[in-house]
């Protein structure tokens, strides 16, 4: 067993290929992470993705298919649709051409891997990647609404433009990223600049 915290996490490795020689540091998690999905299908392991949105989740991608019309990228923009805030650690054999390399490392992708990597390798990739989850400002923004009521999310709570929203509303945005999501993170960490800064002056 790989020595890690518990980590609250999902980590959902998708490769087309499943070769289970190759995929025993998912056994080595157990214990160690909330659940490990494997997807042989890239199209079911984006709609678990999707389904599964509101969870704290860690993919791990592989970056060419050959049993599918998908490519790594495609499955990779999807996600980003769907959220900036989820992980993606790309796990590939192949060798990454310039134009893949740069719509992966524009802030879509967390980090690249090969599939030769080592299991510790493939672990410290997993647990950098939590600590992204737990630090990142956007998902501190998500877990306070997250634990707020239901009734507490579902009534009006704030105006922006001519739209009124609610808090599950603004999960929404702030997992999308859209104009108010950009809004609030940016709000957000200014206000916590300046806490900061104040806190410094005194």
């Amino acid at each position: 067993m790989i020595d890690m915290k518990k980590m609250d996490v999902e980590v959902v490795y998708i490769d087309d290929v499943l070769r289970p020689e190759k995929n025993a540091f998912l056994d080595d998690l157990e214990g160690t992470i909330s659940v490990a999905k494997q997807f042989d299908n890239p199209s079911k392991g984006l709609a678990y993705i999707k389904e599964n949105i509101d969870k704290n989740i860690i993919v791990i991608l592989d970056w060419r298919f050959t049993n599918s019309s998908q490519q790594g990228s495609d499955i990779l923009n999807g996600i980003h649709e769907m959220s900036t805030l989820v992980p993606v650690i790309v796990f590939t054999g192949a060798n990454i051409d310039v134009v893949a390399a740069s719509k992966m490392f524009k802030g879509q992708a967390f980090s690249c891997l090969s599939k030769d990597a080592s299991t510790q390798e493939i672990t410290d990739a997993i647990e950098d990647a939590y600590q992204r989850i737990q630090n990142d400002i956007r998902s501190v923004m998500e877990k306070w609404i997250l634990n707020q009521s239901v009734e507490k999310r579902n009534v009006p709570y704030m105006s922006y433009g001519n739209k009124t929203y609610t808090m599950n509303d603004l999960l929404v945005s702030i997992r999308k990223q859209d104009e108010i999501g950009k809004e609030l993170t940016r709000n957000i960490l200014g206000l916590a600049a300046e806490m900061f800064t104040n806190g410094l002056k005194k």
